[in-house]
């Protein structure tokens, strides 16, 4: 399941408990965001799904549900 993993990744990333995350959270306020928090995300995106977003593309989402949109339109 692709949302399933990549609660996985945003909480890890951020330092959440996968309680915390869901479709509709603002990945952006768990935690602490700032250039560490992103580079850890897009990293773990790279290595779990195979999709290199840059680093600029973050700043279009704002949900989990948003990047799993740039990761599915990666995907293809």
């Amino acid at each position: 399941m692709t949302l399933e993993a990549l609660v996985a990744v945003v909480a890890r990333a951020m330092g959440a408990s996968l309680e915390q995350v869901g479709p509709e959270t603002a990945f952006r306020t768990l935690g602490t965001w700032d250039s560490f928090a992103a580079l850890a995300l897009i990293y773990g995106i790279e290595e779990r799904f195979g999709v290199l977003l840059g680093y600029g593309i973050l700043g279009t989402a704002v949900t989990v549900a948003d990047l799993l949109a740039l990761v599915e339109s990666g995907r293809r």
